[in-house]
């Protein structure tokens, strides 16, 4: 996860909506990386100075670097893909969260466990949508649909997804690449599994979207990084 001395730790969800509970504390000041995971995280942020803070992480189309000052301490909950408006359309969730602390994030996890159930559910054209995705790895086409069905996936996946619809199966193609990879698989050989053009297709994806070659993805005799975030 990090580009800095970042302790992290994360733990499963306790609820179907989460993906996971997780928690961070820098040791040094400096950047950490954040790979395009097409998740909503509800975080409260403890900085050694100043107030505690919360807020809603929407998903990126990137990978790209956060900055964090040496003692910042985070707690967040992720939730899995599909569930992210009953998040961003509860103003009063970042309040209630910052009155947290972050020596208990089950507390942040019951908080947005409620949220979602208080929430109306996904409709089924997102919980379709994303249950397709995953089954292909992200090599489902949006094809052969109607033109008012594609105007109804995408309004339905920017608001439960955060992500259009392309987006969010870009994303889903490369977190299948990276376990393949991690795998130990020849790149040519995934690439072409998943529906890349090449394999500097492959490696120009990863970069982009998860901020690292494929090269560090790859375990090193026995060693396997455990600590990376799951989605």
């Amino acid at each position: 996860m990090s580009a800095t001395e970042a302790a992290y730790q994360e733990q499963p969800g306790r609820h179907a909506a989460i993906a996971a509970v997780w928690a961070s504390a820098a040791a040094a000041p400096g950047a950490t990386l954040v790979a395009a995971d097409g998740c909503f995280d509800l975080i409260v942020r403890a900085r050694r100075c100043g107030p505690t803070t919360a807020f809603v992480y929407t998903p990126a189309a990137r990978a790209h670097h956060a900055l964090v000052e040496v003692g910042d301490r985070h707690v967040g909950v992720r939730l899995r893909p599909g569930f992210g408006a009953a998040l961003v359309e509860r103003p009063d969730l970042v309040r209630a969260a910052e009155r947290l602390s972050v020596e208990s994030p089950q507390d942040l996890e019951e908080l947005v466990a409620n949220a979602v159930e208080a929430h109306p559910r996904q409709p089924g054209v997102v919980a379709d949508f994303v249950l397709e995705a995953r089954a292909s790895t992200g090599a489902m086409r949006l094809t052969g649909i109607s033109a008012a069905r594609e105007r109804e996936l995408q309004r339905a996946c920017r608001r439960w997804l955060g992500l259009s619809p392309k987006a969010f199966l870009r994303i889903e193609r490369v977190w299948a690449a990276r376990e393949a990879i991690r795998g130990g698989g020849p790149l040519a050989m995934i690439a072409a599994e998943l529906g890349y053009a090449d394999q500097a297709h492959l490696a120009r994806e990863v970069r982009e979207l998860l901020g690292v070659t494929p090269r560090a993805l790859r375990p090193v005799g026995i060693l396997q990084d455990l600590t990376a975030p799951s989605r």
